[in-house]
């Protein structure tokens, strides 16, 4: 950060010796000329006087180069009133003395005097300099110089330090009040610039805690607002739109009318389209503009500025502030205007991800509450029946021993075929829970395992016509929906299609992976099941929906009552590297 003590800015007196360097070229210029046209200085000191302005010259340069370069505190207006001085006596001594026609040079000191300190201080250079002329006088012929001329010259040189001190001091008065009027300025602005810069922050604090999209858009119009109530034209019309299917929707507004509050914005031209593309702060004339100048209150603005709403490539609206003065956004506070906008479409971005997490956490308490319901069902309606069904026949075997003994083998055997049976429903229960097969072999040797377990508990039979390449195509996440998918299908079609014959089938093609499994049951109306499925929120076919999504697969039901049932499955794939060895094959 740029160390702002270190910087030098002229003060009133470095102003005064600025000005003071650029006359004494004026004068030494004049000088120059006054000795070209004057043939009196060209006879009495030619050769003196070009040295002397050559030396007046190289005096003023080592001045300037002096205010340029030392930052030290030197007496330079001390050093350069003595210098002035001298070169005026010089100058005055070598053209004559007090019959010098190079006599106004006199003023110069005179009035830097005079200018400086007071009129006090004109006096004195003035009897500096008529005393420093007699001496030069007394010295040069030995004589004193006539007292009259003396007197006249030194009231004249008087009377104009007196002049220069009134002035002198009503100019500086004019400057100290000035200087003082840009000093308070400065200090205004500095303290507006640390308020702002301190509303900046505290948003940035206050929009890292909150969690709902209202309340970080009016904390954001707020501070936006505060950046315009230091000035003494009325508080600007803003408002921020935000994206949705249709377009821009108006979320939040100050000084709108209702009519506007209710509008949609398109964002497809003018200033909002070029906002949204580009990403940068947009600014124009609004009732020009062909989507803001449909909108009352920016009709009467001079100006606005747009500034997308974002994080990145996403978009999420715009933040709009319009002004009816011309000059309401400088580039200071177009700047500050983007550092609001982009703490709140951080916080924006953050309110969105926790609502969606939010809502994905819900989904899956939902998912886990129906899947025990679905598991309770599926207990109670396999293992558990069997189970009781088994407790039954013991309880009649243990009354068949005391009544009847001789048929004891024949329902000994059927006790053991019914405990068989439970034995398989809770290993294929217990497989579709954790199909160790799929993460150990792969959704070949997977899906085959899963087949012949049906086989074993249903009287339907299961073909497959899988391609052993799949495992090659799929990643391990992908088998696993895959897996899910086929055997929730499987699953329907055992528990309601009643069907003789059930095909499992996958190829691969050369633009994805084709996967149906079909029966030939009693068939259904997917429309009708869609609808109930949504409305009791089950796992069935939205199931089979949300992990197609998950796989970017397109996902179709065909059915029809006393037709059967297909579910089709097709997952594109980059490639479908034919050659490429399975995992059902590596493991053979």
């Amino acid at each position: 950060m740029e160390d702002h003590r270190v910087r030098w800015a002229p003060t009133g007196t470095a102003q005064m010796e600025w000005i003071l360097g650029n006359l004494r070229w004026l004068l030494i210029v004049a000088l120059a000329l006054a000795a070209a046209l004057s043939p009196e200085v060209r006879q009495v000191s030619e050769g003196p006087f070009v040295l002397l302005l050559l030396l007046t010259g190289l005096y003023n340069f080592l001045v300037i180069l002096a205010l340029l370069f030392i930052r030290s505190p030197l007496p330079l207006p001390t050093l350069t009133l003595a210098g002035d001085t001298l070169i005026t006596l010089a100058f005055m001594a070598t053209t004559g003395g007090l019959q010098s026609p190079l006599l106004f040079f006199a003023f110069f000191p005179i009035l830097t005097a005079a200018l400086r300190i007071g009129w006090w201080a004109g006096e004195l250079v003035t009897l500096g300099l008529i005393g420093g002329l007699g001496l030069w006088g007394w010295i040069r012929t030995g004589a004193l110089l006539p007292v009259t001329p003396l007197l006249v010259q030194g009231m004249v040189l008087a009377l104009g330090a007196l002049v220069a001190g009134a002035v002198g001091d009503r100019l500086k008065r004019e400057i100290v009040h000035e200087l003082r009027a840009q000093e308070a300025a400065q200090r205004r602005l500095l303290a507006q610039a640390r308020q702002q810069t301190q509303a900046v922050f505290e948003l940035a604090t206050t929009l890292a805690q909150m969690r709902q999209i209202e309340e970080i858009l009016h904390a954001t119009l707020e501070v936006s607002e505060s950046l315009f109530r230091s000035h003494a034209v009325p508080l600007p019309p803003m408002f921020i739109a935000l994206l949705d299917p249709e377009g821009l929707r108006v979320a939040v507004a100050r000084r709108l009318p209702p009519r506007d509050e209710r509008s949609r914005l398109a964002g497809r031209s003018g200033a909002l389209r070029e906002a949204l593309e580009s990403g940068r702060p947009v600014l124009g004339a609004p009732a020009q503009d062909p989507e803001l100048g449909s909108l009352t209150a920016m009709r009467i603005c001079a100006q606005a500025v747009v500034i997308p709403l974002g994080v990145g490539p996403e978009r999420y609206g715009v933040l709009v502030v319009g002004s009816p003065d011309p000059a309401a956004f400088p580039p200071e506070r177009q700047d500050l205007l983007q550092v609001i906008a982009a703490h709140a479409s951080i916080a924006l971005q953050n309110a969105w991800l926790y609502h969606a997490l939010q809502q994905e956490k819900e989904r899956l308490v939902e998912a886990e509450e129906e899947a025990r319901r679905r598991l309770a069902q599926e207990l109670h309606d396999g293992p558990t029946q069997t189970v009781a069904v088994l407790a039954m026949r013991l309880n009649f075997l243990q009354k068949l021993l005391q009544h009847a003994p001789e048929q004891l083998p024949q329902e000994l055997e059927k006790a053991e075929q019914i405990a068989r049976r439970a034995v398989q429903e809770l290993r294929q229960f217990l497989f579709r829970l954790r199909p160790l097969i799929l993460e150990s072999q792969g959704l070949y040797a997977a899906l085959t395992h899963l087949a012949e377990k049906i086989r074993e508990v249903e009287p339907f039979a299961v073909h497959l016509d899988i391609d052993p390449r799949v495992d090659a195509v799929l990643d391990p996440n992908a088998r696993a929906l895959v897996f899910s998918i086929v055997e929730e299908a499987m699953n329907n079609a055992r528990k309601h299609a009643e069907p003789q014959n059930v095909w499992v089938r996958m190829r691969l093609a050369d633009d994805g992976l084709s996967v149906s499994v079909e029966d030939d049951g009693r068939g259904f109306d997917p429309l009708a099941l869609r609808v109930d499925a949504g409305r009791r929120g089950s796992l069935g076919v939205l199931g089979m929906m949300e992990r197609a999504d998950l796989l970017k697969a397109d996902f179709q039901i065909d059915s029809a009552p006393g037709q059967g049932t297909r579910v089709q499955l097709r997952i594109p794939l980059p490639r479908a590297p034919r050659d490429a060895p399975s995992a059902a094959e590596e493991a053979r």
